[in-house]
């Protein structure tokens, strides 16, 4: 996933969560928080939540660039949700994230997307206070 070149499609069952000047293709539909931990203690914790998740399966991680690609799958019918994050140190003890979130199929997702990252951001910051 590049983010800069992201271009989102017309569906709204879609979330994107970025830093105000990531995307030059894309206006997020809500900005990042900056961390105060570094990169790698961010994708750590991003990585904890995730596999604590429900029907949440980690896909791909790189340590190098700071990326994760994950899969959620809804409770009922099992349709996949695509996610892919990627990390960006701010500073030597700060970070923020990219998220991008969507559904496979369909075409609204009733804000699960936004609901899910939403959530994953609220307990990032409680674990980090």
């Amino acid at each position: 996933m590049d983010f800069p070149t992201l271009r989102l499609g017309r569906k709204p069952n879609q979330f994107l969560m970025a830093p105000d000047d990531l995307c030059q293709s894309a206006i997020p539909h809500a900005e990042s928080p900056v961390f105060n931990v570094s990169a790698a203690d961010l994708l750590r914790r991003l990585l904890d939540i995730a596999e604590g998740e429900e029907r949440v399966s980690i896909k791909e991680v790189s340590e190098e660039t700071l990326t994760v690609k994950l899969v959620a799958r809804s409770k009922v019918f099992r349709f996949p949700d695509m996610i892919d994050c990627r990390i960006l140190p701010v500073g030597s003890d700060s970070s923020t994230l990219a998220v991008y979130s969507r559904a496979r199929y369909g075409y609204r997702d009733f804000g699960v997307n936004r609901a899910r990252i939403a959530g994953w951001v609220r307990r990032l910051k409680q674990n980090l206070t």
